[in-house]
């Protein structure tokens, strides 16, 4: 997550290949109960769209009947970083974003293996690169350029890829970035810490668990989803 003044756009990074979040987000524009906003996967076109990651660089406003503001629209960037069911190769460096799962052959679907050879595959392939690179950057920002620093919020990633670990490492560089890296279970913080090695130790690092919440006075076991959204609306309070 990225907080900005001038830009009002949050970032989504994940490294799953499933389409839940492209359905929560058509769910919540079928109900029309929020407030306009952009959702960006990455892609550009109409029936035939493909990847591209400039695409994150663009913002989307909206003028007054009589041409007389613009506002911005917020927006939300999905970067996904080990690839999606929906992707689909065109051709080495040409990916197509599908509206369907792509099912026909496993080799045209475009999607990082994980067989240990992740950091690998991400390297070498532009697109996995400048997605990796995009997160570097925007997790650099510091507040003389944004106004506020930038905060990463991690939920249901225990840092087992490498190469995003060498990521992370050289974003906390920035003293002005806030990682707060919320565990499922109290056990899985040491697991987490272990992954992480000598960064678990950084002062801009820090760790949410069950034991840090009570609800209705009530401790749980388990910081699910569910249980996350409970934390952001403001209903599970520090025990």
């Amino acid at each position: 997550v990225n907080a900005r003044e001038r830009h009002k756009n949050i970032n989504i990074f994940t490294t799953n290949y499933d389409l839940f979040i492209e359905k929560a987000v058509d769910d919540i524009y079928e109900s029309g109960s929020t407030a306009p906003f952009i959702f960006n996967d990455g892609a550009r076109g109409y029936f035939n769209r493909l990847l591209d990651n400039s695409n994150f660089d663009t913002t989307t406003a909206y003028k007054g009947r009589f041409d007389n503001y613009i506002n911005e629209l917020p927006s939300i960037n999905l970067a996904k970083i080990h690839g999606s069911v929906n992707w689909k190769k065109q051709s080495e460096d040409v990916i197509r974003v599908c509206n369907y799962v792509v099912r026909d052959k496993p080799e045209k679907r475009e999607t990082v293996k994980p067989d240990g050879n992740e950091p690998k595959a991400t390297t070498l392939k532009k697109h996995y690169y400048e997605m990796l690179r995009f997160f570097e950057y925007e997790m650099s920002e510091s507040a003389e350029n944004i106004g506020n620093g930038s905060l990463l919020i991690v939920h249901g990633f225990s840092f087992g890829d490498k190469h995003i670990v060498h990521a992370l490492k050289r974003a906390l560089e920035n003293r002005e970035l806030l990682v707060i890296i919320v565990a499922y279970t109290d056990n899985d913080v040491e697991v987490i810490k272990r992954n992480l090695k000598d960064l678990a130790e950084r002062k801009n690092l820090r760790f949410l668990c069950p034991k840090n919440f009570s609800f209705h006075g009530e401790e749980f076991s388990r910081l699910d989803l569910n249980n996350f959204n409970k934390i952001i609306a403001g209903k599970l309070k520090c025990a």
